[in-house]
C-alpha cells in the first residue's frame, strides 16, 4: 500500500463516479421521456431502455465506492505507521479530497524525531 496506490485509488473513485452517474442519470431520462409527458405508468419497452445504463451506472458507482473505501482505509494505515497524525485526522474527517490530497503531496517517510 505505498502512496501511489493511494492516489491511484483515488483517483479511480472520482472517474468511476462521474461516470457512473453520468450513465444512471442517462437511463433514468432515457425511460422516462420514452414514456412521454402525459404518461403516468412506464410500459416495459420503454423501461428495458433505460435498464441498462441503470445497470451499468449502478454498477460503477459500486465500483467507485469500493476504490474510496480501499484508499481510505490503505491512507489511514500508511499515515499511522509513519506517525502523520495530522494527515490521519485530516483523512478521517475529509476522506476523498484528504486522501487524494495525501496521494500528491503527503509524507512517504516518517518524520525525523526531535532531539532532547
Amino acid at each position: 500500500m505505498s502512496k501511489r496506490t493511494i492516489l491511484f485509488l483515488s483517483i479511480a473513485a472520482i472517474l468511476l463516479f462521474i461516470v457512473g452517474g453520468v450513465a444512471y442519470v442517462v437511463g433514468g431520462t432515457a425511460a422516462v421521456s420514452c414514456a412521454g409527458s402525459g404518461a403516468t405508468t412506464i410500459s416495459t419497452d420503454c423501461a428495458s431502455q433505460g435498464a441498462l445504463p441503470v445497470l451499468i451506472g449502478t454498477a460503477l458507482l459500486g465500483l467507485g465506492g469500493l476504490c474510496s473505501l480501499l484508499a481510505f482505509i490503505f491512507g489511514l494505515i500508511k499515515t499511522a505507521q509513519l506517525g502523520a497524525w495530522v494527515w490521519f485526522v485530516l483523512i478521517l474527517l475529509f476522506t476523498p479530497l484528504a486522501t487524494l490530497i495525501y496521494g500528491i503531496v503527503g509524507p512517504d517517510k516518517p518524520q525525523a524525531q526531535a532531539a532532547y
